[in-house]
């Protein structure tokens, strides 16, 4: 009785580490293989569409970003605007920024159709697949659902501005016209039918530096766009589960700068307002004006340093468009104009159609102008 109680005991004992035995193994084979999924790093091919120098930035960083050991991409394809004929009888090539920089890192280039991409055919990085991710900055077209439903997920843009402020195509301009203060960048969800309407991934808040112009802030927001969009894909399905929708009520526009916004109403415009518009807009059309019935560009208007009580007597109100001089002790002249609201702006080169460049003092002996008897119209 006793040896079979042993057995019996041997038995139970046996089976017991049997069981641990497998339990352990199991446990192992689970806690490998989920180690290694976790671990396992996403890796995308992605489709980059971009034309100007904000678009740079961000290609920029991916390519950088795809030399690194746990990177998360796979492959990188470029679509970029085609190339425009530019200069006296239309003979010049004119390439964008964008398709200059891919060629420059060797990437491949497919160029979008001249208006729209509504029957363009997507590539694809190979025979059975199709991109991952598409990623838009600064483009220029709409991406019609046919294009964006051919990512397996989805599509993103950079877009500089607190989206839904400033929708459109020139949100640093209209911050700048707006003397905002603060800016900020969206990594948005592509709409399938509204610009610049879709899920919000990220935002990040900036403040705008004192005289920013057009070039400045684009530069400023270019490389926090490009930091961001990195971090955004790094965890790109974090991301998009948890995006929310952009508050309608709060929608304002920024439509694309016309030239005739360049076009000076002396009468309609403060002096701070017109010191605005020419860092928004003068990398793109130079502020003109009319003097001698010729058109005129102003360039490097400002505000003047000057007390304004030194420039316009008291009790003699000027009309707006006004031209005074200065002459500063040992110094070259400075030219000041008057304004709607009575203030006055400066400026410190000209150029008349037709004409180069030249100074503020050669404009004054080449033209005989005379201060407070002549006007810009």
């Amino acid at each position: 009785m006793a040896k079979l109680s042993s057995f019996s005991q041997f038995s139970q004992k046996f089976q017991y580490d049997i069981f641990n035995f497998n339990k352990n193994r199991i446990l192992k084979s689970f806690f490998n293989t989920t180690s290694k999924n976790f671990n396992q790093k996403q890796t995308y091919q992605i489709l980059f569409f971009g034309s100007d120098n904000f678009s740079v930035e961000s290609l920029k960083a991916l390519i950088n970003e795809s030399k690194n050991p746990d990177t998360f991409v796979k492959s990188i394809e470029v679509v970029v605007p085609p190339d425009k004929k530019t200069g006296r009888g239309y003979k010049e090539i004119t390439q964008s920024q964008a398709k200059k920089f891919a060629q420059k890192h060797d990437l491949k280039i497919h160029e979008a159709p001249l208006k729209s991409l509504e029957d363009w055919k997507i590539p694809t990085p190979n025979q059975t697949t199709n991109f991952d991710i598409g990623v838009v900055v600064s483009f220029g077209y709409f991406l019609p659902p046919s294009i964006l439903e051919s990512f397996s997920k989805g599509a993103v843009n950079v877009h500089p501005s607190l989206l839904p402020k400033y929708r459109g195509a020139s949100p640093i301009q209209y911050a700048i016209l707006n003397n905002d203060k603060i800016t900020g960048i969206t990594i948005q969800e592509l709409h399938h039918e509204v610009f610049d309407a879709g899920k919000i991934f990220r935002q990040i808040t900036l403040d705008i530096p004192s005289n920013s112009t057009y070039i400045t802030l684009e530069s400023l927001l270019a490389t926090k766009g490009a930091e961001l969009l990195i971090d955004t894909l790094r965890n790109f399905d974090y991301y998009k589960e948890n995006a929310k929708k952009q508050d309608a009520s709060k929608i304002t526009k920024a439509p694309k700068i016309q030239k005739e916004m360049s076009e000076i109403k002396w009468s309609q415009i403060s002096a701070q307002q017109l010191e605005q518009l020419h860092r928004a807009i003068s990398h793109q059309y130079p502020l003109s004006t009319k003097f001698n019935n010729k058109i005129i560009q102003l360039h490097d208007i400002s505000l003047p340093s000057v007390s304004q009580q030194l420039l316009i007597q008291p009790g003699k109100p000027l009309e707006p468009g006004t031209i005074i001089i200065h002459y500063p002790k040992q110094l070259s002249p400075m030219v000041y104009v008057t304004c709607a609201d009575g203030n006055v702006i400066t400026f410190n080169s000209v150029k008349v159609e037709g004409k180069k460049e030249v100074s503020i003092l050669d404009w004054i002996n080449g033209y005989q102008v005379k201060s407070e008897e002549m006007r810009f119209v």
